[in-house]
């Protein structure tokens, strides 16, 4: 966020702390040595100074740098920090939040294929909300305990799992056995298996977040 005419104000996610708020003072001056923040998907080492909520940003030094050419790999680095934005809390540390981040910047960077995005996408939320103490079991039903079965359909609820439906017909809520299964495999060969595993954790992260919209779904969807 722009702060008076040449410094910025933003959140670093630092492994050891969390989700930091700093000020980065003359930032945006041509010869400023903080201007390394301003690079889009960098990771940083920083020094910070002060004691209250919104720290000083005093170093700033580039020491990766992650190639996102494709227009699917930069749209997922959005949607990923907007989604650490909204589902942790400032100065809590999440080791595992972090190096799975930091392993989804290796892997996009370095890949072109949608159906991979996804797939690296998928696993990075789950490992999310796993963290967040809201982990989804893709292999058992939460009513029965009884292991995914291939051909039947399922109900999927954020707050329990999934659980066996009668019903003969799949709809944005219920779920074939198949793809859940596929999910839970990796494999992301089949559109369906795709599209319910988006779905799925659309809901579940919609459902924890509460009231926390997610900003980049309305800019894709106007593309």
């Amino acid at each position: 966020m722009p702060y008076q005419e040449t410094s910025v104000i933003l959140d670093l996610f630092i492994r050891s702390y969390g989700r930091i708020n700093v000020i980065a003072k003359g930032a945006k001056r041509p010869k400023s040595s903080l201007k390394g923040i301003l690079t889009p998907a960098a990771k940083l080492s920083v020094s910070l100074s002060g004691k209250n909520d919104l720290k000083t940003l005093t170093s700033a030094e580039i020491i990766d740098l992650y190639d996102l050419r494709s227009g699917s790999s930069f749209n997922a680095l959005i949607y990923i920090n907007e989604l650490i934005s909204k589902a942790t809390e400032t100065e809590d540390p999440h080791k595992k939040i972090f190096d799975e981040y930091e392993k989804v910047l290796q892997n996009i960077s370095n890949e072109n294929a949608k159906i991979n995005v996804e797939k690296i996408l998928r696993n990075f939320e789950l490992i999310l909300l796993q963290e967040m103490g809201y982990g989804i079991d893709l292999t058992r039903d939460a009513v029965s305990n009884k292991e995914i079965e291939e051909n039947k359909i399922y109900e999927f609820h954020p707050e329990k799992g999934f659980t066996l439906t009668n019903t003969q017909v799949l709809s944005s809520n219920f779920y074939l056995g198949r793809d859940i299964k596929g999910f839970a495999a990796g494999d992301f060969e089949k559109k369906t298996t795709r599209d319910s595993s988006k779905t799925i954790m659309r809901k579940a992260i919609d459902y924890h977040l509460g009231n926390k919209q997610l900003n980049i779904r309305k800019y894709l969807s106007k593309k």
